[in-house]
């Protein structure tokens, strides 16, 4: 049998502001930068999208959900909010992208799990605060 490695090779969490910089210009504004603590990575409600990058063999498929662990009164505890099957091109990439809600992101811990086939094998963490 064989395997296939997957890495988190990259997480754009400043949506626009780094589209800008990846194509080779500067962005307009200025998202402060994340903040990685022990339940994840801490993002400013104010971004417009976050976006998470994976290394995965060409043609590799693999299943992302975005899961609302705890917002609150804002959706129910570990509440799937949009699931997406993807295939890593290029030999390279697998991408998974969330945007803001119409309401805002509510304040809170979040997860994306990734799945190759029925194998989970990745989670990656996140929380929404305000900025302050």
């Amino acid at each position: 049998m064989k395997t296939q490695k997957l890495s988190v090779f990259a997480l754009v969490a400043l949506g626009a502001a780094v589209a800008g910089t990846v194509l080779g210009s500067a962005p307009s504004h200025a998202e402060p930068p994340a903040v990685i603590q022990p339940m994840g990575m801490v993002l400013p409600t104010s971004l417009p999208k976050v976006t998470f990058y994976f290394r995965a063999p060409g043609g590799t498929k693999l299943t992302g959900s975005f899961i609302a662990e705890d917002v609150g009164k804002a959706a129910p505890k570990n509440f799937v909010i949009d699931s997406a099957t993807v295939t890593a091109v290029d030999k390279m990439a697998a991408t998974f992208t969330l945007a803001r809600p119409a309401k805002g992101w509510p304040v809170g811990q979040y997860r994306l799990e990734v799945k190759h086939g029925d194998k989970l094998v990745h989670v990656e963490r996140f929380m929404m605060l305000d900025a302050q």
